[in-house]
Parts: C-alpha cells; sequence; structure tokens
C-alpha cells in the first residue's frame, strides 16, 4: 500500500481516535496482529467526528521531568501524551495530542512544520514512546517447546528475547527488513537482514 493510499485511509476514518494505527495496515496487521481481509475492509469508517488539525505557530512544549506540558495558543496542558499514526512509515506526520484524561486535544499534520525547539522535544517524546531496539547481529537462536530464545545484539546492548508462532509475529514490512515480536509484545526491528554479517544473515533466513 501506497504512502498516499494510507494518508487517505487516516483522513477517511480519523483512526487517531482509535486504538488502530495506520501503520497496522501498513504492515497488513491489526493492533492485534490479525491479518486485515481487504483494502475496503481497512477503509471502514471507525469514527466519524472531523480530524482538528492544531496550527503549528500555535503549539510550544516544554518538559517537565518525564513529563510534557503544552501551550496551544494561551491554553496550557499538563501531561500531554502523543500518539503517531504512522509510526514506522511516516514518523513526523499526523501526531495526535491527548490529554492527562486521554481527550484528544488535536492533530499535528505535519512537525517539521513546528520550530527547531518545538520539533526537538516532539522527536525525543516520540522516540521515548516508540522506541523499538535495532538489531545489529544475531549472537544465537535456540529452539525449545515451540518457541526460540534469541540472543542478538543491538543498537542499544545485547538483549535475549523469545518469540513463538513466527507466522504471526513476524512482518516485513520492505523487502529486506523484518520485524520480530518477542512474547512479552516487544518489539525488534532488522533494518537490512543484507546488511548483517553472514552468520546473523544465516540465522534469521532460517527462522523468519
Amino acid at each position: 500500500m501506497t504512502e498516499s493510499m494510507l494518508v487517505k485511509v487516516f483522513e477517511h476514518n480519523n483512526w487517531a481516535n482509535s486504538d488502530r494505527t495506520c501503520d497496522s495496515l501498513y504492515l497488513g496487521l491489526s493492533s492485534q496482529e490479525e491479518p486485515m481481509e481487504t483494502f475496503e475492509e481497512a477503509r471502514r469508517p471507525i469514527d466519524t467526528e472531523e480530524l482538528h488539525y492544531l496550527e503549528p505557530p500555535t503549539i510550544r512544549f516544554e518538559r517537565a521531568g518525564a513529563q510534557l506540558h503544552l501551550d496551544l495558543g494561551g491554553t496550557a496542558y499538563r501531561n500531554v501524551a502523543v500518539t503517531c499514526a504512522f509510526p514506522l512509515s511516516l514518523p513526523l506526520r499526523f501526531l495526535s495530542l491527548r490529554d492527562a484524561d486521554n481527550n484528544e486535544i488535536g492533530m499535528i499534520k505535519d512537525a517539521s512544520e513546528l520550530d527547531a525547539e518545538n520539533q526537538r522535544i516532539m522527536r525525543e517524546a516520540l522516540e521515548r514512546r516508540y522506541v523499538i531496539p535495532i538489531i545489529q547481529r544475531v549472537l544465537r537462536v535456540k529452539e525449545r517447546f515451540g518457541t526460540l530464545d534469541w540472543e542478538v545484539m543491538t543498537d542499544r546492548g545485547p538483549r535475549a528475547f523469545t518469540t513463538r508462532d513466527l507466522r504471526e509475529n513476524v512482518v516485513h514490512p520492505t523487502p529486506g527488513r523484518t520485524l520480530l515480536t518477542d512474547v512479552d509484545e516487544n518489539r525488534y526491528d532488522v533494518r537490512d537482514i543484507y546488511a548483517l554479517d553472514r552468520a546473523s544473515q544465516a540465522w534469521l533466513l532460517r527462522y523468519t
């Protein structure tokens, strides 16, 4: 599915107000990792409210420890959450801002339109929410009672995790790229299998 198609589906359904993300459609999955049958099924309306896009010049973010505060044209919101409709394919577009009660304040259509300081704060908030370790090397994979125990090196250091039912927990969003989901629903990203060493490629080609 192309980027333009994803955007049309998003604006048609207002997925920002649901628990589904458009990158679930991009991967061919629902939020519960179940296959989507058709594009028309994905277009089925979820929420009929109109999207409320915020004007970038009115947006001012402030960090307060682990919390994110928002000044929106003079109206203050504390402990704001940021969710992204396309965390994989369009990470800086269609960002939903929600208040402490999880009510949507509005939508940032394109974060690149914010000034440099607010972009920086937004990027940090998104990284904390959507960080996925990138696998740089596969050290070992062991089969055990219907599961696979992985030992890998990531951009955030060594990791050990377990996967099961690979047909549901391994996806290939683009050629050469692999996303693994472990039994605790943590995700691991192989950006390009062919950029890894041969041993790592062999493990991944065998089990994914």
